[in-house]
């Protein structure tokens, strides 16, 4: 009788030991499969944060890159600008100008004489022929800029102040060229003269 109870304790005991063997190995199998979600879950975020830092070193190498080419093309904008400026004040001279006439077929006689002086700035003065009789003054003025040439034709304005003088204007650039004609030598002509069409050409050709 002893042994059955001894015999019927020792299969309970093993059977105890085997089902928490088997609770064990279950909880640990649990623990592993609720632990590899979360190990996945985590890299994915890894993984984000990465891709958002590759992004943005991305944006920002292309914001730089942009804002090179801006101070590039600034700088060229500049450069063009100040080129242009200082091809408006040309290096002409009252003789560069007086053989422009010449080679349209006046001949030009140099008459130093007491002219109007603009914005500071005294012409040459040149007659059309070297007979008296014929000779129609020409002006010709070389200002250091388009704008100092502006302010000599207000000048101009100011001091003829209303008198008809019989005369027209040419200008290109910082240059200007002022024929008084002789109503009497161009037809009675009050408006333009002879040789306009010559001096308009002349200077265009400038």
């Amino acid at each position: 009788m002893k042994l059955k109870i001894s015999t019927l304790l020792l299969a309970l005991t093993v059977v105890a030991a085997t089902g928490c063997s088997n609770s064990s190995n279950n909880s640990q199998t649990t623990g592993e499969s609720t632990t590899t979600p979360a190990t996945s879950e985590q890299s994915a975020d890894n993984s984000g944060t990465t891709s958002t830092e590759t992004g943005s070193q991305e944006s920002s190498m292309d914001n730089s890159a942009t804002g090179t080419d801006t101070g590039s093309n600034e700088s060229t904008e500049s450069t063009d600008t100040s080129s242009s400026e200082s091809t408006t004040a040309s290096d002409l001279t009252t003789k560069d100008v007086a053989k422009a006439i010449e080679k349209q077929g006046i001949k030009l006689t140099s008459q130093p004489k007491e002219d109007w002086v603009l914005n500071n700035v005294k012409p040459d003065r040149y007659v059309t022929s070297s007979d008296a009789k014929q000779a129609e003054p020409v002006s010709i003025y070389v200002f250091d800029s388009s704008a100092d040439l502006e302010k000599g034709m207000k000048d101009l304005e100011t001091q003829v102040n209303g008198v008809p003088f019989r005369k027209t204007e040419y200008t290109k650039g910082n240059v200007l060229v002022i024929y008084w004609f002789e109503p009497a030598l161009n037809d009675g002509s009050t408006e333009k003269g002879k040789l306009d069409a010559k001096l308009k050409k002349a200077v265009d050709s400038l």
